[in-house]
């Protein structure tokens, strides 16, 4: 089960906040290139955007060059979140800032990444 943490009246998952914040970033993305980006099922993202989209935190609306597509979009509140969200992440990454070299920190990457494109 996942951790709901209670921020300004409004709940919302741990796990949800890579998604405001890639949305915050690329207004318009679309669920299927969220879900790619993230790595994630697209049942999984629609899980979350659910959730987003009852708290008042996203929009989805057709593209105006093909209707069949659906963009998402912050809400004011969404930006406010995605901000809040960003800014609890640089905390919980501050302790770990220093502790390893610039050249180190590529290393890390590029094996991390090498890890991930094992799963896919």
């Amino acid at each position: 089960m996942l951790t709901e943490v209670e921020k300004g009246g409004t709940k919302v998952s741990r796990g949800s906040y890579s998604i405001p914040i890639l949305i915050g970033l690329n207004p318009g993305i679309t669920p299927m290139q969220l879900a790619n980006a993230l790595h994630l099922d697209a049942s999984k993202v629609a899980f979350f955007l659910r959730d987003l989209d009852k708290k008042g935190l996203i929009t989805r609306e057709r593209s105006k060059s093909d209707g069949r597509v659906v963009e998402l979009r912050l809400t004011q509140a969404g930006e406010d979140f995605a901000r809040m969200a960003g800014d609890e992440s640089e905390k919980l990454e501050a302790p770990f800032e220093g502790l390893l070299s610039p050249e180190e920190r590529r290393t890390l990457v590029a094996l991390l990444l090498k890890l991930r494109g094992g799963l896919s």
